[in-house]
């Protein structure tokens, strides 16, 4: 088919193509607002891996076409789009990894009390000095 075909095919398609993604999205309820924190932190990282597998190839067709003189300034923000959406996806991973196993803290012993010894009921020993 000669370019101009394609052009004219892709320009038709186009509407069509952004219509169905627009009901997926909605259908898969991406387009709700998030229940919580959780939520909106999956839907980041989820974003940042369908990023990385649409600007991934890109950058491997161009490093092995070895960047044709049009394709420079396409491949630099290619690859500023693909840094952009690694950091948040694995800023978000972090964030979400934090927000489900919160670090646990202990408290200090007390070093007025040997640390074999029994812990001390407050009750009991008030009763007793009485």
């Amino acid at each position: 088919m000669r370019p101009v075909l394609w052009m004219l095919f892709a320009l038709l398609a186009a509407p069509a193509i952004a219509w169905w993604i627009y009901k997926l999205a909605k259908g898969l309820g991406f387009l709700d607002p998030p229940a919580d924190e959780q939520h909106e932190l999956r839907r980041t990282i989820l974003a940042a891996l369908y990023a990385f597998l649409l600007f991934l190839p890109i950058l491997i067709f161009g490093f092995g076409r070895g960047w044709p003189r049009a394709w420079i300034f396409f491949g630099i923000m290619n690859g500023i789009a693909l840094a952009v959406f690694a950091y948040a996806g694995i800023r978000a991973a972090v964030r979400l990894w934090k927000l489900r196993f919160p670090p646990v803290v202990l408290p200090e012993p007390d070093a007025s009390r040997p640390l074999d010894a029994p812990p001390v009921d407050l009750e009991t020993h008030r009763a007793e000095s009485d």
